[in-house]
Protein backbone atom coordinates (compact mmCIF):
# COMPACT_ATOMS: atom_id res chain seq x y z
CA UNK A 1 0.00 0.00 0.00
CA UNK A 2 2.70 2.45 0.99
CA UNK A 3 4.63 1.91 -2.60
CA UNK A 4 1.36 2.42 -4.42
CA UNK A 5 0.73 5.70 -2.51
CA UNK A 6 4.43 6.88 -3.26
CA UNK A 7 4.17 6.16 -6.85
CA UNK A 8 0.90 8.08 -6.91
CA UNK A 9 2.70 10.87 -5.60
CA UNK A 10 5.57 10.71 -8.05
CA UNK A 11 3.36 10.31 -10.65
CA UNK A 12 1.23 13.34 -9.87
CA UNK A 13 4.86 15.38 -9.48
CA UNK A 14 5.99 14.59 -12.49
CA UNK A 15 2.68 15.07 -14.50
CA UNK A 16 2.61 18.45 -12.33
CA UNK A 17 6.01 19.36 -13.77
CA UNK A 18 5.20 18.06 -17.41
CA UNK A 19 2.32 20.45 -17.65
CA UNK A 20 4.12 23.28 -15.75
CA UNK A 21 6.51 23.38 -18.75
CA UNK A 22 4.60 22.65 -21.43
CA UNK A 23 2.16 25.65 -20.31
CA UNK A 24 5.64 28.02 -20.58
CA UNK A 25 6.49 26.65 -23.89
CA UNK A 26 2.85 27.45 -24.55
CA UNK A 27 3.41 31.07 -23.56
CA UNK A 28 6.55 31.80 -25.35
CA UNK A 29 4.76 30.85 -28.19
CA UNK A 30 2.10 33.35 -27.71
CA UNK A 31 4.66 35.97 -26.88
CA UNK A 32 6.94 35.11 -29.82
CA UNK A 33 9.60 34.11 -27.21
CA UNK A 34 9.81 30.45 -29.03
CA UNK A 35 9.08 29.36 -32.61
CA UNK A 36 6.58 27.71 -33.22
CA UNK A 37 8.42 24.29 -35.25
CA UNK A 38 11.42 24.66 -31.69
CA UNK A 39 7.87 24.46 -29.57
CA UNK A 40 6.60 21.04 -30.79
CA UNK A 41 10.66 19.99 -30.33
CA UNK A 42 10.61 21.46 -26.47
CA UNK A 43 7.14 20.13 -25.75
CA UNK A 44 8.71 16.54 -26.93
CA UNK A 45 11.28 16.59 -24.46
CA UNK A 46 9.42 17.33 -21.80
CA UNK A 47 6.93 14.64 -22.56
CA UNK A 48 9.70 12.36 -23.01
CA UNK A 49 11.80 13.58 -19.63
CA UNK A 50 8.61 13.15 -17.82
CA UNK A 51 7.44 9.69 -19.30
CA UNK A 52 11.67 8.29 -18.63
CA UNK A 53 11.56 9.52 -15.09
CA UNK A 54 8.19 7.76 -14.12
CA UNK A 55 9.32 4.61 -15.78
CA UNK A 56 12.54 4.77 -13.56
CA UNK A 57 10.95 5.28 -10.45
CA UNK A 58 8.40 2.50 -11.24
CA UNK A 59 11.04 0.20 -12.05
CA UNK A 60 12.92 1.05 -8.72
CA UNK A 61 10.10 0.50 -6.56
CA UNK A 62 9.41 -2.96 -7.83
CA UNK A 63 12.73 -3.66 -7.39
CA UNK A 64 12.39 -2.41 -3.79
CA UNK A 65 9.66 -3.75 -2.91
CA UNK A 66 10.02 -7.27 -4.66
CA UNK A 67 14.22 -7.49 -2.86
CA UNK A 68 14.48 -9.68 0.29
CA UNK A 69 15.15 -8.07 3.28
CA UNK A 70 19.15 -9.38 3.51
CA UNK A 71 19.10 -7.71 -0.19
CA UNK A 72 18.20 -4.21 1.46
CA UNK A 73 20.20 -4.43 4.36
CA UNK A 74 23.47 -4.54 2.27
CA UNK A 75 22.20 -2.30 0.03
CA UNK A 76 22.01 0.14 3.14
CA UNK A 77 25.37 -0.73 4.52
CA UNK A 78 26.75 -0.17 0.99
CA UNK A 79 25.38 3.23 0.51
CA UNK A 80 26.31 3.83 4.58
CA UNK A 81 29.63 2.97 3.55
CA UNK A 82 30.40 5.11 0.59
CA UNK A 83 28.51 7.98 2.12
CA UNK A 84 31.22 7.72 5.02
CA UNK A 85 34.25 7.98 2.82
CA UNK A 86 33.43 10.80 0.74
CA UNK A 87 32.94 12.50 4.03
CA UNK A 88 36.26 11.65 4.99
CA UNK A 89 37.78 12.75 1.46
CA UNK A 90 35.91 15.82 1.80
CA UNK A 91 37.57 15.94 5.36
CA UNK A 92 40.85 15.40 4.41
CA UNK A 93 40.51 18.12 1.36
CA UNK A 94 39.46 20.99 3.30
CA UNK A 95 42.37 19.93 5.42
CA UNK A 96 44.26 20.36 2.72
CA UNK A 97 43.49 23.54 1.50
CA UNK A 98 44.04 25.19 5.24
CA UNK A 99 47.42 24.12 5.50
Amino acid sequence: MCNSSFMHAVASLVGLIAAIAIILIALGVMLGLVKPADALKHSGAFVGIAIVMLLIVTVLVGLWSNMPLWQRAVLAAIGFGVWRLRKERRQLRKKNEEE
